[in-house]
């Protein structure tokens, strides 16, 4: 639900060891993407026509899976095995694991208000 400029302010502060990547451009989706120096994770936020973030995904290597699990039990509550979630701003906030053949990835997103 944050602006863009919000998501990448919060970037710079949170997440130093990643940067924001402007070699690709793309035209389908209003998105902004994040990479590591070494090639183990992306991190892309997908925007609305209104620069607000829908959702996140976070593709990762294997080598990070288990760091990457705990931090996840430590900060969220755990609803499903590969599942965990979270409230802000009165939102719940849903953040799946997904395995791929080579890599993994968490999805972040809002719940659909009702």
């Amino acid at each position: 639900g944050k602006h863009k400029s919000e998501v990448r302010k919060l970037m710079k502060e949170n997440m130093k060891n990643l940067y924001e990547d402007n070699t690709t451009r793309n035209t389908v989706f209003n998105m902004v993407k994040y990479i590591d120096n070494r090639g183990n994770q992306t991190l892309t936020y997908f925007f609305s026509e209104q620069d607000t973030c829908l959702y996140s995904n976070w593709l990762c290597d294997y080598s990070m899976l288990n760091k990457v699990v705990a931090d996840l039990n430590k900060k969220y509550e755990q609803s499903a095995e590969d599942c965990w979630y979270y409230m802000h701003e009165g939102r719940k906030y849903t953040i799946t694991l997904t395995t791929g053949e080579w890599f993994f990835t968490i999805k972040t997103r809002a719940e659909k208000q009702q």
